[in-house]
């Protein structure tokens, strides 16, 4: 193995690493930094609804957008979006992709 450097690697896909031997001492070991985001499964709201009264009309509007995903190859990963909602009409005004780590599924290539 070479040192020194800083490996950068999409780590949705398979991946692994050889042990390294030698040193126990921590100032000339491997650093690995290892990050990802988290997909906590619910979503956050924020303003003047509450999670009840926001609920309801968020799944309808999600039905189509479902719809079309189903019509789609199958994927894997996180898209975590924002969405701001005019409190005057209901309407949406801002859409904005916060993290997408979607690729296609390899079972299905």
């Amino acid at each position: 193995p070479r040192f020194n450097r800083l490996a950068v690697f999409d780590p949705r896909f398979p991946h692994g690493v050889r042990p390294v031997r030698g040193t126990r001492d921590p100032r000339g070991a491997r650093l690995v930094l290892h990050g990802w985001y988290t997909d906590v499964g619910v979503p956050f709201y924020e303003g003047g609804l509450k999670e009840e009264e926001a609920t309801g009309p968020l799944n309808s509007a999600l039905e189509p957008l479902y719809a079309e995903l189903a019509e789609c190859g199958r994927v894997v990963g996180v898209l975590n979006v924002q969405i701001s909602v005019s409190g005057a009409d209901g309407h949406v005004t801002e859409l904005h992709a916060l993290a997408d780590t979607l690729v296609p599924d390899p079972l299905e290539l």
